[in-house]
């Protein structure tokens, strides 16, 4: 399965979007928000065979969560300054 950034997937019965796609250590992981009414519903998937996955692994998630950082540090500097 070759997902991308803007990509609707069906995941948990709902619809999101897929903000950011996360390749680590030969992992997918996806960085998604609920496209439906739940706005504040966001989700960090591990992406196995084509099948989403819950991070159980607070050792793994930490990793995904540092490298999500990493690709959107520039945007959120911006917004904290006001730029």
């Amino acid at each position: 399965m070759n997902i991308e950034v803007n990509d609707i997937v069906k995941f948990n019965k709902s619809e999101y979007l897929v903000l950011d796609v996360i390749k680590e250590n030969n992992n997918t992981y996806l960085y998604m928000i609920n496209n439906s009414e739940l706005e504040d519903d966001v989700a960090i998937s591990k992406l196995v065979d084509d099948t989403f996955m819950y991070i159980e692994d607070s050792e793994e998630f930490n990793k995904v969560l540092n490298k999500l950082f990493l690709d959107f540090k520039n945007n959120i500097i911006s917004l904290a300054t006001n730029e």
